[in-house]
């Protein structure tokens, strides 16, 4: 029996090490996706140093699904948000009414009205967008000033650019071990991601990254216009569901360095943050 049973281990090993995927993500009309951020930061700037916590949980809706694209509207469905500023501890929930009409709550109502809708390609790439978000833009810049970071609270996705469920490659298949980069640049996002397939199993594709990006925005609150430019290095893992290529946690490290220019007047900072994105049907 002996001289069998190792033969066919081998032939199990190599066919496990073997398994190939390729970029397919595949919705159903109708889906509906539940997304979860919980983020943990610690900024130094001219103000000092604060840490803060934020949950940001968001939907989206898989309006239309075909075999080449597909439709999905987002919406936000709390956001939660925990820290400390000048020696001050603040908690603001937009479940909470009396939170929603204190001093941090009109920015928070501003991102909860947050609605856009976005067409992806076969491969998760945006191919359209539609929204009208000003507001949510506002209400993001002033929480900016505060917890640099923020800004993407509020990021309207736009079209050529991978969407948040883009991660595998275009046009061929990756194994184990296998590597690959993606890279963006306009003229205020330039960024490089490079990707490795940690593992494959029989349910779920693994991946480990590195990215390297630079960002610039023009951001506007109560009047005030002011330009954001972040330098970006973040590190994580990603885990990806086999059949559907839909993500199932992404987990990242990132140090940001930021410099905010509101008419000549500059204000630097360092951002360090831990995020944790979780998916799931509802």
């Amino acid at each position: 029996m002996k001289k069998y049973f190792l033969p066919l281990f081998l032939i199990l090993a190599v066919g496990a090490s073997a398994q190939k995927v390729s970029n397919k993500l595949s919705f159903q009309s109708g889906q509906k996706l539940e997304v979860t951020t919980n983020m943990d930061m610690t900024t130094s700037s001219m103000l000092g140093e604060s840490k803060a916590n934020v949950i940001n949980i968001d939907e989206y809706a898989v309006a239309a699904a075909g075999p080449t694209t597909a439709t999905l509207q987002k919406a936000p469905k709390k956001m939660k948000l925990s820290f400390s500023l000048m020696g001050k501890d603040y908690t603001v929930d937009s479940d909470n009414k009396q939170d929603m009409e204190g001093q941090f709550g009109d920015p928070i109502k501003q991102i909860m009205k947050q609605k856009y809708e976005f067409t992806v390609d076969a491969n998760g790439k945006i191919t359209d967008v539609k929204s009208d978000n000003k507001k949510a833009d506002e209400g993001a810049g002033m929480l900016g000033m505060m917890m640099p970071g923020m800004n993407g609270a509020a990021a309207v996705p736009k079209a050529g650019n991978p969407s948040v469920f883009k991660f595998l490659p275009d046009g061929r298949e990756v194994g184990k071990g296998d590597s690959w980069t993606d890279s963006i640049s306009t003229a205020d996002n330039q960024s490089k991601t490079i990707y490795t397939v940690k593992d494959i199993t029989d349910n779920e594709i693994v991946l480990d990254f590195t990215e390297d990006g630079k960002v610039k925005t023009k951001q506007e609150t109560m009047g005030m216009s002011f330009d954001v430019a972040s330098v970006t290095k973040s590190t994580g893992t990603i885990t990806l569901d086999k059949a559907t290529g839909i993500l199932k946690q992404k987990t990242a490290t990132t140090d940001t360095e930021s410099n905010m220019n509101m008419g000549g007047r500059e204000m630097n900072s360092t951002m360090k943050m831990t995020a944790v994105t979780t998916v799931k049907s509802i």
